[in-house]
């Protein structure tokens, strides 16, 4: 208890001597750091025309500052004139463009930013990018029968202008203000609704939209543009724009595709539901053995009258199944009166399903990437012999399309990074069988016939090497026109897998030159 008691009187005695003196301040510690933000610096400091935009000074050590904002286009909130003392200020500006705000400050002593030492006076310049408001417009042009354009379509509500059924439209909008997305709405066209990554648009820019019409009726049309941040939007109704008419042409079967065990067969025109029934089709399935599927029920889809559905007796589909379906003549006509002529053998084309590649980001359609997001891998010789770039001069889908080039003798090795180097990956699951599958628009083929036994080829690699997904191009590969390529892929682990690409043209004596598109990988549902 004692030896408590001392340390009391000692802690006592100093605490005194500290208080008859005044207290001790290290020399030099004054923080001065100049800190400065905006509320928009997340995006680059972009501004909507009469949008407010806030800066602020947390600096430490500030003894005087002025805010300065171009005269004329710019007012800052709660002051007359285009300057400020105040530490955080709004900012509006009345006119798009760039344009600079600069903030001067005095400090007590010697700044710094970060570790840099700058003095007791520091200027800042921040540049902001001032968008107009969102405006949309279009125009649409009638598209011929051997794909040139024919006359405009007056755009207003109620033009009613006519269209045969089965013929199409060509739609093309202008945008400012930069929209990040932009949406068409076709009643009665087929698409119904197309939309377009806005964050490849710039002012002025669109993407054409080809719509076929192929129900009689009268129809409107809506594009919309928006902007999430900073938040801005334009919607254009058109109603009554289009009116279909009926069509003495024959009938075109566009396509046939799965939905839910059900056969859907793709009309280019109406079909009246009352002219035709389950006797008019027979549907031959082969996987292993070939059979005859009974058709149980038939009927005209009742939002899409150009679509027939076919209800089959007790079966399922698979992906692995080849299905053929064929019309023998009875009366099944369209709705103006044209007949349906016979078809034989026309085979089933399954829709893919979830493309399980886009889970994390991965630019399936090359609407965003650029060359460093597809990176040389290294190998040198050979591999390093190509050029890979982004075009939208032949695109499959979307806006852009990925353009490569290997030289005569050459390849590639390239794999698929975001901006930080990282690689996207996509997950799959080991027990299950996948289709990885690509568009591909060959400008000019490499040659096969070299002598070597060898021909140019595209080739994909999982991380691991634990199988290779191979595409050859013979000399009788088809150029110039989109090819769907695909194959299998049944991975031995359940984990997230990213892909190389490894192209090989070193056996040809001549350059391949190609536009890819629309890489795919999804599930498939395999007859037990």
């Amino acid at each position: 208890m004692k030896r408590i008691y001392n340390i009391v009187i000692l802690g006592l005695i100093i605490v005194g001597m500290a208080a008859c003196k005044e207290e001790y301040e290290a020399p030099g510690t004054e923080p001065n750091n100049s800190v400065v933000f905006s509320s928009e610096m997340s995006i680059g400091n972009i501004v909507q025309v009469n949008g407010l935009i806030g800066f602020g000074d947390a600096s430490a050590g500030v003894v005087d500052r002025i805010w300065t904002v171009p005269e004329n286009v710019a007012t800052i909130e709660d002051e007359d004139g285009n300057v400020s003392d105040e530490a955080n200020i709004n900012v509006a500006f009345s006119t798009a463009g760039t344009y600079q705000v600069t903030l001067h400050q005095i400090f007590a002593g010697n700044a710094f930013v970060g570790n840099k030492e700058i003095g007791t006076e520091y200027d800042t310049t921040m540049s902001v990018t001032v968008l107009d408001s969102i405006d949309v417009a279009f125009t649409a042009t009638h598209i011929n029968d051997d794909g040139t354009l024919g006359s405009a379509l007056t755009i207003g509500n109620g033009a009613e202008n006519e269209v045969i059924a089965s013929k199409s439209v060509r739609f093309n909008y202008s945008a400012v203000g930069a929209p990040n997305e932009v949406i068409w709405t076709f009643e009665g066209g087929d698409p119904a609704e197309v939309e377009y990554d806005g964050n490849q648009i710039v002012a002025g820019d669109s993407d054409d939209t080809d719509v076929r019409f192929k129900r009689i009726g009268t129809y409107g049309v809506t594009l919309i543009g928006r902007r999430d941040r900073p938040f801005g939007g334009d919607t254009v109704v058109i109603e009554n724009l289009i009116k279909v008419i009926p069509s003495t042409e024959p009938v075109d079967l566009d396509a046939v595709y799965d939905k839910e065990d059900e056969i859907v067969l793709n009309f280019s025109r109406e079909i009246d539901p009352t002219s035709f029934g389950p006797s008019n089709f027979s549907v031959t399935i082969e996987n292993e053995t070939t059979w005859e599927a009974t058709v149980l029920k038939t009927a005209v889809d009742p939002n899409e009258g150009n679509l027939v559905i076919l209800t089959l007796d007790g079966e399922t589909l698979y992906d692995d199944d080849t299905i053929k379906i064929s019309y023998t003549p009875g009366i099944m006509q369209t709705t103006d009166l044209v007949a349906v002529e016979a078809f034989t053998d026309v085979e089933l084309v399954f829709l893919q399903g979830e493309n399980l590649m886009t889970e994390n980001g991965y630019d399936v359609g090359m609407e965003t990437s650029t060359p460093t997001n597809w990176p040389d891998l290294g190998w040198g010789g050979n591999w390093a012999l190509f050029d890979l770039s982004f075009s939208s001069t032949q695109v499959y889908s979307g806006s852009k399309s990925m353009y490569m080039e290997w030289e005569a003798a050459g390849g590639c090795i390239v794999d698929h990074r975001d901006d930080l180097g990282a690689q996207y990956t996509f997950g799959l699951e080991s027990g299950k069988t996948y289709e990885l599958g690509f568009w591909i628009y060959i400008e000019d083929l490499g040659n096969a016939d070299t002598g070597d036994g060898f021909m140019p080829d595209l080739r994909f690699y999982p991380d691991d090497w634990s199988t290779e997904l191979a595409f050859f191009f013979n000399d009788e590969f088809p150029t110039g026109e989109w090819v769907y390529q695909s194959t299998t892929w049944s991975p031995g682990a359940s984990r997230d897998f990213y892909l190389m690409m490894r192209g090989y043209n070193a056996s040809s004596t001549v350059p391949m030159n190609f536009y890819l598109d629309d890489l795919t990988v999804f599930e498939l549902n395999l007859r037990p």
